[in-house]
């Protein structure tokens, strides 16, 4: 007769400081990939492998591999994301994945010009303009830097040139919001002169090529 088979023991860990910066990094984001975690962590493999795949056994990381010849990307699970302030992303809208990619490469490379800033994700401003009951509608940035003096920047990553009515619409949209102090567009190299234009007689603008941030390879 065969013995009943034991029970598998639920597998835990003890959630580090680390632990809980990598759920926050993915969450803020939504998901990212592995080339970001290590610049974020100043990881290198095998050890940044080894630390993903750990939060991946005790079902707070996912893996999901969405185009051939890419890194896989990462995101939260429910249970992951009881660790964030922000509920999982629900899925990775394959039309965003191309902007949302450099939104991040964007965020790294502030992080290292402006170390003294505070960053606030497009989520954490989507979640704090409707918790707080107001549900205006209007503009949301890609992300914010705050800096320690209280000034705020927006953030906006273009990868195309939106319709000439649209554009007008945010930038005037900008100029009401007298706390912004300034926004910086990060753009294709394609579309810069194109917003350079739209934003000419506003000095509050500033626009730059993503390949004079980033490295566009």
């Amino acid at each position: 007769m065969k013995k009943p088979s034991k029970a598998k023991k639920p597998c835990r860990i003890r959630i580090t400081e680390r632990d809980l910066e990598i759920l926050n990094f993915i969450n803020d984001f939504g998901f990212c990939e592995m080339p970001q975690l290590e610049r974020r962590f100043g990881l290198k493999k095998p050890k940044s492998y080894m630390l993903i795949n750990r939060l991946i056994k005790v079902g707070l990381v996912k893996h999901e591999r969405l185009f051939y010849g890419r890194h896989g990307l990462y995101r939260l699970t429910k249970k992951g994301a009881q660790h964030t302030e922000l509920p999982p992303l629900a899925k990775v809208v394959l039309g965003n994945y191309r902007h949302d990619i450099r939104l991040i490469e964007v965020y790294l490379k502030l992080r290292t010009l402006y170390p003294e800033a505070r960053w606030i994700s497009e989520r954490k401003l989507k979640r704090e303009k409707y918790c707080d009951g107001v549900g205006k509608r209007g503009h949301l940035p890609d992300g914010m830097l705050i800096f320690p003096d209280g000034k705020e920047v927006a953030i906006e990553v273009e990868l195309t040139a939106k319709d000439k009515n649209r554009v007008e619409r945010i930038l005037k949209w900008y100029a009401g919001k007298l706390d912004i102090k300034e926004v910086w567009y990060y753009c294709l190299p394609s579309i810069v002169v194109y917003m350079q234009k739209k934003a000419a007689r506003m000095p509050f603008v500033k626009v730059v090529g993503l390949d004079e941030l980033i490295d566009m390879t």
